[in-house]
């Protein structure tokens, strides 16, 4: 995949949210969609929407696919 400047990132991390990982570099689309199917089917975890200047848009923990959330 080719990723430019303009990518928003979908990052990563343990319940503490101490260490992040990127998922995926992709547009915004692509990246809000990587970021909706992050939280819907991981049962622990957090994650969280970067936009391409550093600012996290969105942060949410996963929610168990068999949950009321």
């Amino acid at each position: 995949m080719n990723t430019t400047i303009g990518d928003f990132q979908v990052q990563k991390s343990g319940l503490a949210g101490l260490n992040w990982k990127t998922v995926c570099r992709a547009p915004e689309a692509r990246a809000r969609e990587i970021f909706d199917r992050q939280v819907r089917y991981h049962s622990i975890g957090r994650f969280r929407l970067v936009d391409p200047h550093g600012q996290i848009v969105e942060e949410q923990s996963a929610r168990p696919l068999f949950s009321d959330n």
